[in-house]
């Protein structure tokens, strides 16, 4: 190429640059070239990678902040000033209620005459009295006294046997190696239960009763209390393995400055609390078997999906909460709104046959049609109608548990929401707020015990306080009372 040119060494067009040398750099160039395509195509998979998990984690960022402003406003109400023009509400019950008031009670525990000893017209004393003639002012109260009781365990001589007989019908409320009786163990017991604070309810009882009494005292008498009632813990608990239905939800714990959670599952019967250092799926394993042979009813977290069971309901009202969500704080187009609220109808209206049928007012065949209209319906919903976004992952979980939404239209004796577990674990919601949590092991199993005792006995018709009562007097059978000491 250069041997017709005589100025190929130096070319005056290329700068005085020699046409070979030229040749060379592009031949340089071209390589290199050749060499950057295959980490531009890597670089540019990497970016798209990159991104894709950006939109994710956006995605998440959204979902998480929609979570905690929900848990922001569950602990704080909103101060929402309503309209001037707004009508005042109306105190009391709403109108067609029926009036509520105490009762007059049955009998009295004494009477008190009061009788007139002058006349407030003229000032004359004494006056005429009519025995028989009287208005009844009836006035409940309670007497806080302390009532000291001393027992004599008096010792005797069997002439057979040649040996001393201690007595062996022992009164419950005689508490070995004890001076606090049953009814005051068993008040403290139930202000625990109401969520204060062991120094509060020695506080109490100080400056209502006269009574003293330390809190490590207080937390002793807890402790008695569910070692009594171990037996009846591990009862309820194969109760809750063996039940024909089951709801179950966790809530966060303190646990000697650590994270935990409270679990509970219940059902109509009984009800079961556990205090568990993990959130994972083994506790609901370990709690229900490997294979639950009921229907268990639960929100949408995952600890939940892996356990096999004969069906699964999941709670429609954190959908529905779900939806309003979107509805509220995502920018949505006309279509993606309207398919939000077809969603809520359809799920409302599913609730409300399911009410009607547990009121006996639609036969089973009328809710077993609106099952499979309701099913068609929100397949149609979620298949046929495109969205993106935050709805685009709730109408993907709708068809992940497509089979577990509708169980309650299958299986009526089944709640459609999962409010029978929030309901429960609400008291010791009110107790972690106060106390805290617990400051040992110890401590979280004896809450774990008493509250499953106490609720399963709500449920059953008892009082709390009997139920404290019935803990505090259990005792080993034949147990040989001490000899009193001398006077």
């Amino acid at each position: 190429m250069t041997a017709g040119c005589a100025e190929g060494r130096s070319c005056p067009y290329l700068g005085g640059r020699s046409v070979v040398q030229l040749l060379a750099e592009r031949d340089c160039y071209r390589q290199r070239v050749r060499t950057m395509e295959p980490v531009v195509e890597a670089a540019t998979r990497e970016i798209r990678r990159l991104r894709e998990q950006l939109q994710a984690a956006k995605g998440e960022k959204e979902a998480t902040a929609r979570e905690l402003e929900h848990l922001r406003r569950g602990l704080f109400k909103e101060n929402v000033k309503p309209p001037e023009d707004a009508p005042a509400a109306k105190r009391g019950a709403p109108a067609g209620h029926p009036g509520r008031g105490r009762k007059r009670p049955a009998s009295a525990d004494r009477y008190v005459d009061i009788w007139p000893k002058r006349c407030r017209r003229c000032g004359r004393e004494p006056i005429t009295q009519y025995p028989h003639s009287f208005r009844e002012h009836y006035v409940q109260d309670i007497q806080t006294r302390i009532v000291t009781t001393c027992y004599r365990l008096h010792d005797g001589y069997c002439p057979v046997c040649g040996k001393v007989v201690h007595p062996t019908d022992i009164p419950e409320e005689v508490l070995p190696r004890s001076r606090i009786g049953p009814q005051a163990r068993s008040i403290a017991g139930y202000l625990r239960y109401l969520g204060l604070a062991y120094r509060t309810t020695g506080r109490i009882f100080r400056d209502l009763f006269g009574l003293a009494v330390t809190h490590p005292s207080l937390a002793r008498f807890d402790t008695g209390m569910a070692e009594h009632g171990l037996p009846l813990y591990e009862r309820i608990r194969e109760t809750v393995r063996t039940s024909s239905s089951i709801h179950a939800d966790e809530t966060g714990w303190r646990l000697n400055g650590r994270n935990a959670w409270l679990w509970t599952f219940l059902n109509p019967r009984a009800a079961l609390f556990r205090i568990e250092t993990s959130r994972a799926s083994a506790i609901v394993e370990d709690t229900l078997g490997k294979n639950y042979p009921g229907i268990l009813v639960s929100d949408f977290y995952s600890a939940y999906h892996s356990l096999p069971a004969q069906a699964k309901q999941k709670c429609l009202v954190h959908l529905l909460r779900d939806i309003r969500d979107v509805q509220e704080k995502t920018p949505l187009s006309d279509h993606d709104m309207q398919l939000c609220q077809d969603l809520k109808e359809t799920f409302q209206n599913a609730m409300a046959s399911w009410r009607s049928f547990r009121a006996d007012q639609i036969p089973a065949t009328q809710l077993s049609r609106v099952r499979d209209e309701t099913a068609a319906r929100l397949a149609r919903l979620c298949v046929d109608s495109p969205c993106d976004g935050a709805l685009r992952t709730l109408v993907h979980r709708i068809l992940k548990h497509h089979d577990q939404v509708l169980t309650f239209l299958d299986h009526p004796e089944v709640e459609p929401t999962n409010n029978r577990a929030e309901r429960a674990l609400r008291p010791s919601v009110i107790m972690r707020k106060i106390t805290f949590g617990n400051r040992s092991d110890r401590g979280a199993r004896t809450h774990a015990i008493l509250m499953s005792i106490v609720q399963t006995g709500i449920l059953n018709g008892k009082q709390p306080l009997d139920i404290f009562r019935s803990l505090t007097c259990l005792r080993a059978p034949h147990r040989q009372a001490s000899k009193p000491r001398p006077p």
